[in-house]
């Protein structure tokens, strides 16, 4: 093994792969042997929770004594073959966003690696993130999609929460990109709430973030108005006028132009 920019550089058995983290080598071997390209399916330490646009699934692992995830993004569009080549992998910036989150003190399932192999004129073959599994109490989307759901007073309780946390993520220079509800788990304590945020892939880390960056990222946020009221409110105290109605404004273009994409959609598909 070499190490490179943070990454090793790992050569064995004609295997040829790059990780980004540090990690027992015996792992990335075991990891290898059962779970790469699909192994993983007939194994009973593994469950399968989501297998669409991507593939997560759930896992007891052995030598790291702990239950992990691991989500595998599939390489199938030209666009994405293209892109890859030239910009970082989801699994880079997942790992990125994840450890800049840690390091302002928020929560994420905490990073173990990423593990990708290239080809090729840089040519992305495969592309692992793995974080430790959070045995978390519910989505927040669970409740939220629904504004008459008998225990929707618990978003409300959490709004003063994540509106600081929020705040707390833009301002060190976080952008998540996709921050809707469905992309927050919840940790139920006695003393307090744990707010996890998922989904990374998306996510930029930059020097400083304008008003309209930050918009941009609440704006796929959906509650009540008195819920996002008490958002605002801890997100910013004395503009959060100003952010309820900028964001309120970007989030009905965002719904037209959703709109309108599906209609194109559907008239391209006929």
């Amino acid at each position: 093994m070499s190490n490179s920019k943070s990454f090793i550089s790992y050569k064995k058995n004609k295997i040829d792969i790059t990780i980004k983290a540090n990690i027992d080598p015996d792992w990335i071997e075991y990891f290898l042997k059962h779970y790469h390209n699909d192994k993983y399916k007939d194994n009973d330490n593994v469950k399968i929770i989501y297998e669409k646009r991507n593939k997560l699934f759930k896992i007891k692992d052995k030598i790291l004594n702990k239950n992990i995830l691991i989500k595998k993004f599939k390489l199938e569009r030209t666009y994405d073959d293209l892109r890859f080549r030239v910009i970082p992998s989801k699994a880079e910036r997942s790992l990125e966003i994840a450890r800049a989150l840690v390091n302002v003190g928020l929560k994420t399932p905490l990073p173990i690696a990423v593990i990708e192999k290239r080809g090729n004129y840089n040519k992305l073959l495969f592309s692992y993130y793995i974080s430790e599994y959070i045995d978390y109490d519910y989505n927040m989307l669970d409740i939220a999609k629904n504004y008459n759901h008998p225990e929707r007073g618990k978003i409300l309780k959490l709004m003063p929460q994540l509106g600081k946390e929020i705040r707390k993520m833009h301002d060190a220079g976080i952008v998540h990109n996709d921050l809707h509800a469905g992309n927050i788990l919840i940790k139920e304590n006695a003393d307090k709430n744990e707010l996890y945020y998922i989904d990374l892939n998306r996510g930029k880390v930059k020097s400083d973030l304008s008003d309209k960056e930050r918009i941009n990222d609440l704006k796929r946020l959906k509650f009540t108005d008195h819920e996002k009221e008490i958002l605002f409110k801890n997100y910013s105290p004395d503009r959060w006028r100003y952010f309820k109605e900028k964001v309120t404004k970007a989030r009905r273009r965002r719904r037209k132009f959703i709109n309108l994409k599906h209609k194109l959609r559907s008239i391209f598909n006929k």
